[in-house]
């Protein structure tokens, strides 16, 4: 399918499934969900230390029974690799999700929580609170800091993205918000909200600032279950949230007239579907920083693998997103053992090509 056929063919979402098609999407899945475990195995056995599969599962199986023998491995898998692979692979979910939601109420293929300006409202928040958090500890307690910053990070962090989503949706408005002008609102608020936390991160000057340079990276170095922890409630209420807004979605896509003359209240539901792909950005944006491109690239290959209709990209894009960061997790810490790149970058490396050749096929 090509860029133009999506943006000028009005989809067609409703028909009802046949039993091939549900066939296809069935065994879609299943290789799908092969290649997540098998990414999941792969950031199990690889890393600064490679383990051999005999380690790696004796101990999986010996962190409380009589198998448990080898402490090394047992450290690194349950308290390093496991947790990590598994926020890492929430994080791949929640930008799937959003991406997913921003591209088809937009019905615009260049649509993301990146271009929308939610990642950077996102992280100008978790600034401020890093910022803020420095100047109320100030006993030079790193832990006590970024204790204070975990427990409130994923709230502030949709504070943030709400915030700009918000003054995105006003600057469009007029009479009405069209999708066109809502990117082109996303794009301007985006750029001023990171200039504005560069101009944070430069006037605070801290002892901390690297450390929070590397989170505005993107980037899962020293996550563990706490941050999992922090990360699933806000998974659960956004999951609750969107079965209802979906046949939205789906009639947004074939434009506003025609979502209307459909029964559909058009800007009620199209702001409450970017009211969820705030929740699952910024949510994501506040424990792993604004890691980019992956609700871009997965909406596209999630519209290529199943079609237009959103129902079934929301089957098949949280196992590509989870796919894709663990991928991109692994890259990047395998790469340059013993130093590792943060997943922004290798998703940025990935993502910015896949951009520039999105905007070479549009007319």
């Amino acid at each position: 399918m090509t860029l133009s056929a999506h943006a000028g063919t009005p989809p067609q979402p409703y028909h009802t499934a046949d039993s091939p098609a549900r066939d296809r999407l069935g065994l879609l899945v299943v290789v799908l969900m092969g290649l997540v475990i098998l990414g999941a195995l792969a950031n199990l056995l690889f890393g600064a230390v490679t383990l051999s599969p005999g380690r790696v599962w004796l101990a999986l199986i010996g962190a409380s029974g009589p198998a448990a023998g080898d402490p090394v491995a047992q450290d690194i898998i349950w308290n390093l690799r496991l947790p990590r692979l598994l926020l890492g692979a929430l994080i791949g979910v929640h930008f799937a999700i959003a991406g997913s939601l921003l591209q088809a109420v937009m019905r615009n293929p260049l649509a993301d929580s990146g271009v929308m300006g939610i990642n950077a409202g996102a992280s100008l928040a978790a600034v401020l609170a890093f910022a803020a958090a420095e100047r109320l500890a100030g006993d030079g307690n790193p832990y006590l800091r970024a204790a204070l910053s975990l427990d409130w990070l994923p709230l502030i962090a949709c504070g943030g993205g709400l915030a700009a989503a918000a003054a995105v949706y006003r600057l469009s408005w007029n009479r009405g918000s069209t999708p066109v002008r809502l990117v082109l609102c996303g794009i301007a608020v985006a750029g001023l909200l990171s200039a504005l936390t560069t101009g944070v991160l430069a006037g605070w000057a801290q002892a901390t600032t690297e450390t929070v340079l590397a989170w505005l990276s993107g980037s899962l170095y020293g996550r563990d279950w706490e941050h999992l922890a922090a990360l699933l409630p806000w998974t659960a209420v956004s999951l609750i949230l969107l079965p209802p807004l979906v046949r939205g979605g789906n009639l947004l896509q074939l434009g506003d007239d025609v979502a209307a003359t459909r029964g559909l209240g058009v800007e009620r539901s199209r702001f409450a579907l970017l009211l969820v792909a705030v929740l699952f950005a910024a949510s994501a944006v506040g424990i792993a920083g604004p890691v980019g491109f992956v609700g871009l690239i997965v909406a596209h290959v999630a519209r290529l693998l199943v079609g237009p209709s959103l129902g079934r990209q929301l089957i098949v894009s949280p196992l590509c997103g989870a796919l894709l960061v663990l991928a991109s997790d692994l890259i990047g810490r395998v790469v340059l053992v013993p130093a590792e790149l943060p997943i922004g970058v290798v998703t940025s490396l990935l993502g910015v090509p896949f951009f520039l050749a999105l905007l070479a096929r549009r007319p």
